[in-house]
């Protein structure tokens, strides 16, 4: 069962900005800012997330306590902050890549919050012939720096903010100065002010 938590979007930039709102005990409320998967919010003020890869890079800006993928109400991967080490940076997809059209939930804990209280994000596999699409990019940009700008450049030009962060962070990604110039930027950035 999913614990009950509170959620109210912050702000909106190139990633989505959660608060997660304090239990009776806590006085303020905690931010977790998503850069990717790409957020967006429903129909209903909920996180959702189209994914257009498979394995995609789970990145929050803030530090985190706690992270973990749920499928059917079940835990399917957890990982917990170790005392003084928070987790940090980007986290690798943990699952078998996600399916077209398949559902699963992301939790996030930020730090400084009660240990049943997440931002909740929706996560659903794209189309079969988007992520069919998506992938066999992926797979041919292989190692040069320069088509790896140009693919996510071009992801960005029309608008598909879902697969240029994808490609922007994704772990297959080389290092190059202007992807890194770009990918810290892109972090800096975060989700705006709030």
């Amino acid at each position: 069962m999913l614990p009950a938590v509170r959620r109210t979007c912050l702000a909106i930039g190139l990633g989505l900005a959660l608060a997660v709102l304090p239990g009776p005990a806590r006085l303020q409320a905690a931010a977790v800012c998503v850069l990717t998967p790409r957020l967006a919010l429903n129909a209903r003020a909920e996180a959702v997330a189209a994914v257009p890869i498979g394995a995609p890079t789970i990145l929050s800006t803030e530090p985190l306590e706690e992270v973990r993928i749920e499928g059917e109400g079940e835990v399917l991967w957890q990982r917990r902050a170790l005392p003084g080490e928070p987790i940090e940076g980007p986290i690798p997809w943990p699952l078998a890549p996600i399916r077209p059209g398949q559902r699963l939930v992301l939790l996030l804990r930020p730090l400084g919050v009660r240990t049943d209280d997440f931002a909740i994000i929706e996560l659903e596999g794209d189309p079969a012939e988007r992520m069919g699409r998506a992938q066999r990019q992926l797979d041919g940009l292989g190692t040069d720096p320069d088509l790896w700008w140009a693919a996510i450049q071009r992801a960005f030009d029309q608008g598909d903010l879902s697969l240029g962060l994808a490609l922007l962070y994704a772990l297959e990604g080389p290092a190059s100065p202007r992807l890194d110039n770009l990918r810290r930027a892109v972090f800096l950035a975060g989700c705006g002010s709030t």
